[in-house]
């Protein structure tokens, strides 16, 4: 048994290795441990595009292309990459809705060509996407006038708060999006460490919270999903994939309205949807913007 007097130095101890801890933790969660090099570019898919910069409210600066369709069109979607990913990796996935539609990618805060130091994993990125969408407008207004919008993972995150918050959005894919901040902080913490929520995931969420200046489930799909009704959205799980499994993006179509879609990507793990099932996948997102956009 402890002593009365230890007491308060106990308690400063674990304070203090629960704050350690939860730092830690927004430090990989704020710099992805397996950022991916921008090596893509959009003529090596054989696109002539225009290189462009814009700031965010908060003073970053982002950079992103703008890809012209082949045939003239207002049909255009915004694209937006996933935690530790950028612009020219999801131009390698998705780089054959060119063929039908303009393009505009840009790199999320932090990553790619952009600035910032660290990735809020949506919460920060929520300044990122209005900001892309007000350069949208000013830039290529006859481009927004027609606008659908996809997303990958964070990316995917990202555009359901987007697409809540703007009506300018038709319609939308959504490819692996995570329900919560705190349950997908949770299941990588564990996928990853084996630790558990408390007081591992407790301490991280808080530290987050803290160093972001606001709380990041405010972003979380789960709270925005509802506000999309009305306006065409697929959603796209992979088969095998231990971070957003296939539940969990099940879980957001139960809740979005009509009209809706569901696509299981067999055999795919996080993020490999192209890979994994290259035909299926081209024919499906071909299929709905074509339809819907």
């Amino acid at each position: 048994m402890v002593p009365l007097t230890w007491l308060p130095l106990v308690l400063i101890l674990c304070l203090a290795v629960f704050g350690l801890a939860g730092y830690w933790g927004t430090n990989v969660l704020f710099h992805p441990p397996n950022m991916l090099p921008h090596t893509l570019w959009p003529e090596q898919f054989g696109f002539t595009y225009e290189a462009v910069a814009f700031s965010t409210n908060d003073g970053i600066k982002l950079r992103g292309w703008l890809i012209p369709c082949a045939r003239a069109t207002r049909r255009t979607i915004l694209c937006c990459h996933g935690w530790g990913d950028n612009k020219g990796d999801l131009l390698k996935r998705i780089h054959f809705l060119g063929k039908g539609f303009n393009l505009f990618l840009f790199d999320s805060r932090s990553h790619g060509e952009s600035g910032g130091d660290i990735t809020g994993n949506s919460y920060l990125e929520a300044r990122d996407f209005d900001a892309a969408l007000r350069f949208l407008k000013a830039a290529r207004p006859e481009w927004a006038s027609r606008l659908g919008v996809f997303g990958l993972s964070m990316g995917a995150v990202m555009a359901v708060r987007g697409m809540a918050e703007h009506p300018d959005f038709r319609c939308a894919v959504f490819e692996s999006p995570f329900r919560s901040y705190r349950a997908v902080a949770a299941q990588f913490t564990w996928n990853n460490y084996r630790l558990p929520f408390f007081p591992f995931v407790w301490a991280i969420l808080l530290v987050a919270r803290l160093r972001l200046g606001g709380d990041p489930e405010s972003c979380s799909p789960s709270l925005h999903v509802r506000r999309l009704s009305g306006r065409p959205i697929l959603f796209i799980a992979a088969e095998n994939d231990p971070l957003m499994p296939v539940s969990v993006v099940r879980s957001l179509y139960d809740d979005a309205g009509k009209p809706k879609e569901f696509y299981l990507s067999p055999g795919a793990f996080h993020g490999g949807c192209w890979e994994a099932d290259a035909e299926g996948y081209r024919r499906k997102l071909m299929e709905f913007f074509e339809k819907n956009l």
